[in-house]
């Protein structure tokens, strides 16, 4: 079929998104529907790809942006779009970039590539027109393309031209609330002038939130320092705006009803741009929203609590693969055990995780509920609440569990016969359930201390001291790996020329400097002994096996190596501090009751019970590995002979699929495989980005406060002043500077290092006892917990105070 050059904006559909991008066919159905949208036309994507053919540019190459922005326009192309320009008059027109990978679900792009506005004759068109094509392979688009797994292949872009709305308000609407979730709530920020300045961010808008009935709930005045708007001449202006009306009520009624219309007919909450001129509302782009968490639910306090702390556990979307062979079938196992052998309780957790085809939907917060086991369970307590919690590494089962998991790292999984390769997983489960006895053996007695310290202390009028007593000093094998990390560090210190190597970047420098400078061997061994005990470590979280390890992503290491290096010598956590516990043992009233003998045993009880469950959990990440690098392999298998396109598939197939399959080698190809892992694949992509919980459901009391930008609970840890920087995960723990506000999702144990660096943490889930809580009250730095969307409303470079006693940052 020939495509042709231009194409008017009304006869487009979904199904022109190969030629028209996502842009263009967005706004045909607009169209469609009966609504407003500027006159327009589509230089297609054939355009461009005759361009840079023309050019010497292969369809599969990664052309530089100012490769693109020099190619010349081909004569008929040149003439196609002067033809289309002609057609709409001349005069001021958008010229806006429509990439066949942008605006999807799950994938926006939104601001990824270039749109210019006030473009004014044929010369200046040709020019914004390569502008466009440029910036598919701006570093920005790049960056964005790689980080969500977009497939470049036959990449291309068209470009939509359209009249110029000369707006007096503009802005965008979501039809769902993007921070409740609430699908009954528009969302409308506007601002005067053209809506670039809102999209782009120069200014803060006037945020409204209207019910389905387009009655306005709420109203938030911007700021708007600046505005932009067209100049006749072409162009446009930033200039200091004049004093505004904002929209009335009844213009975002009009606005919020032309959304709803948009959604019902994509049968999906939609982002979506808009223009007001004079009593006239256009619609500029709309696109499907991404990040949108489920709506809120009605939860408990206990469900809150549980939640806020749970949450913590994912920070991503777990995959079908994970879902179904990892959290149903060994983790979530370990802790029902736990609930059931402990207090008799059992976890349901069908009402915990909600999945569509394998691909997990929503999280609720789970409820225990009573079973028969309960006085079973008490008196089990009971015969164990005397048992050292320290012992449990003793125990006969433990040593058995310590064999298997060395044999299991030993495995060799490309010898191993088909059978067996999937018996690695059985082996896995097994072992779990030695570690989940284990557990209900030792933990009682930690609990117990625990209960009767704090009963204690508040006898005692301590009873605000129980945190800091039970962090103050707790000696675990994560602590032991953090002191280790800082001791290299140290050695590393001593060499200038190879302290100097870490400050480099990538990462995968230094690892190849370590491995091949004979003057870095003491330090390159000493690295890999340090991955040889502690490499088993999750780079992600407990519950997402498909992520590397720290052995098989050294560079991690490295990062927090080189962090610790940046750090000036002997910072962080001070080693040296007194022991919490000597203080109050010293204290007047505690001696005048004699009770400080009592002080000393419940504190070691309960510490010892801290340390066990951290034990328990870094001897629970050693079964990752071998599991992981089972499935990995198994994917190896499917795609070698033909039942996966590629390996990495294997994570979007079901633990019960792939248990049934019979040996690939020796079988013809099930195209059924490839089918079920294609389309939850797509499926996952398009919830990827969504929070499994909305921030509402587990914060919900939480009203807008005079100079408050987040709140949550309090840390503790004082007040910081200092610059935000956001931190999604270990790629980007590089990025962290000393000094700045550390604001993240959520933490786990490998992300201690960065508060040796930081001035302050705030974090969108966790509570007081969360990770990220504890560790920064130990190195004495504010925290703000459980905030919901600080990472959505914060923005790196913003000035902040996060005040940890109170909870919130100004």
């Amino acid at each position: 079929m020939t495509v042709p050059l231009t194409l008017p904006l009304s006869v487009l559909r979904t199904t022109d998104l190969g030629i028209a991008g996502g842009k263009a066919v967005g706004l045909g159905e607009l169209i469609a529907a009966g609504l407003d949208v500027p006159d327009g036309f589509v230089l297609t994507t054939q355009a461009y790809r005759r361009a840079i053919a023309a050019a010497g540019i292969g369809p599969d190459d990664q052309p530089s942006p100012d490769a693109v922005a020099a190619v010349p326009i081909p004569a008929e192309v040149a003439d196609a779009l002067r033809a289309g320009y002609a057609g709409l008059g001349g005069g001021l027109v958008a010229v806006r970039s429509s990439a066949t990978a942008e605006d999807l679900p799950g994938a926006a792009f939104a601001g990824q590539q270039e749109t210019v506005l006030g473009v004014l004759g044929e010369a200046a068109l040709l020019d914004a027109v390569r502008t466009c094509w440029a910036s598919l392979w701006g570093e920005r688009a790049v960056a964005y393309r790689t980080a969500i797994g977009v497939d470049t292949t036959d990449l291309a872009l068209a470009v939509v031209v359209q009249r110029l709305v000369e707006a007096d308000h503009a802005g965008v609407m979501f039809t769902a609330n993007p921070v409740s979730g609430a699908r009954d709530e528009v969302v409308i920020e506007s601002s005067a002038g053209l809506g670039e300045a809102v999209v782009s961010g120069l200014v803060t808008p006037d945020h409204a939130v209207l019910d389905e009935s387009g009655r306005v709930l709420r109203r938030r005045a911007g700021v708007a320092d600046v505005v932009i708007t067209a100049q006749a001449g072409g162009g446009t202006r930033t200039s200091t705006p004049a004093q505004v009306p904002p929209l009335s009520d009844e213009a975002l009624a009009r606005i919020a009803a032309a959304g709803r219309r948009i959604a019902a007919r994509t049968g999906r909450p939609m982002d979506v741009e808009w223009a007001v001129a004079g009593e006239r509302t256009v619609l500029l782009q709309a696109r499907p929203m991404t990040a949108l968490p489920p709506p809120a639910r009605r939860l408990n306090r206990a469900q809150r609590l549980a939640g806020a702390v749970l949450i913590e556990l994912f920070p991503r979307r777990p995959t079908p693969l994970e879902l179904t062979g990892w959290l149903d079938q060994i983790l979530l196992p370990l802790v029902d055990g736990m609930f059931r052998g402990m207090v008799g309780m059992r976890m349901d957790f069908s009402e915990v995780f909600f999945a569509d085809d394998a691909v997990l939907r929503e999280f609720v917060p789970p409820m225990p509920k009573p079973t028969a086991r309960i006085p079973a369970a008490l008196a089990h307590d009971l015969a164990v609440v005397r048992r050292d919690p320290a012992a449990w590494a003793s125990d006969p089962l433990a040593r058995h569990y310590d064999a298997e998991c060395r044999e299991l790292a030993g495995l060799d999984l490309p010898a191993l016969p088909w059978s067996e390769l999937l018996r690695v997983h059985r082996r896995v489960q097994a072992a779990c359930q030695d570690l989940t006895r284990l557990r209900v053996d030792y933990l009682p007695a930690a609990a117990a201390a625990i209960a009767q310290l704090a009963g204690l202390l508040t006898v005692l009028g301590l009873r605000g001291r129980l945190a800091t007593l039970l962090t103050g000093a707790v000696d675990s094998r994560t602590t032991t790996a953090n002191a280790e990390l800082d001791a290299l560090a140290e050695s590393i210190r001593e060499q200038p020329v190879l302290a100097e190597a870490f400050g480099t970047r990538p990462a995968a420098a230094v690892l190849d400097r370590l491995r091949t400078d004979p003057a870095a061997a003491p330090i390159a061994d000493r690295f890999q002994a340090f991955l040889d005990a502690y490499g088993h470590r999750e780079t992600g979280g407990i519950t997402l096996v498909k992520d590397p390890s720290w052995a098989d992503h050294p560079e991690t290491v490295i990062d927090v190596l080189g962090l610790l290096l940046e750090t000036p010598s002997g910072g962080g956590k001070d080693a040296a501090a007194p022991d919490p516990l000597t203080e109050l043992v010293a204290l007047r009233r505690v001696r005048a009751l004699r009770l400080d003998t009592t002080l000393r045993r419940l504190t070691r009880a309960a510490r010892a019970g801290i340390a066990a469950r951290e034990d328990t959990h870094f001897d629970l990440a050693r079964l990752m590995p071998p599991l992981r690098h089972a499935m990995i392999e198994i994917g190896r298998r499917l795609a070698a002979h033909g039942w996966l396109a590629a390996p990495n598939d294997i994570w979007f197939l079901t633990w019960p699929e792939i248990a049934a399959l019979p040996d690939p080698e020796h079988t013809p190809v099930d195209p059924a495989v490839a089918d079920n892992a294609g389309r939850r694949a797509a499926g996952y992509a398009e919830l990827a980005s969504a929070p499994l919980i909305a921030g509402a459901s587990l914060y919900p009391d939480r009203g807008a406060q005079h100079g408050v930008l987040v709140s949550g609970t309090a840390g503790g840890g004082g007040t910081a002043t200092g610059t935000v920087r956001i931190i999604h995960g270990p790629d980007e723990f590089g990025e962290l500077r000393a000094g700045e506000v550390l604001v993240c999702p959520t933490t786990n144990p490998s992300w201690t290092p960065l508060f040796t660096r930081a001035a302050a943490v705030v974090v969108d889930h966790g509570g007081i006892a969360s990770h990220a809580a504890i560790v920064a009250r130990e190195y004495g730095i504010p925290a703000v917990m459980g905030c919901g969307s600080a990472t959505a409303t914060l923005r790196t470079g913003q000035q902040v105070t996060v005040d940890g006693d109170r909870g919130v940052v100004r």
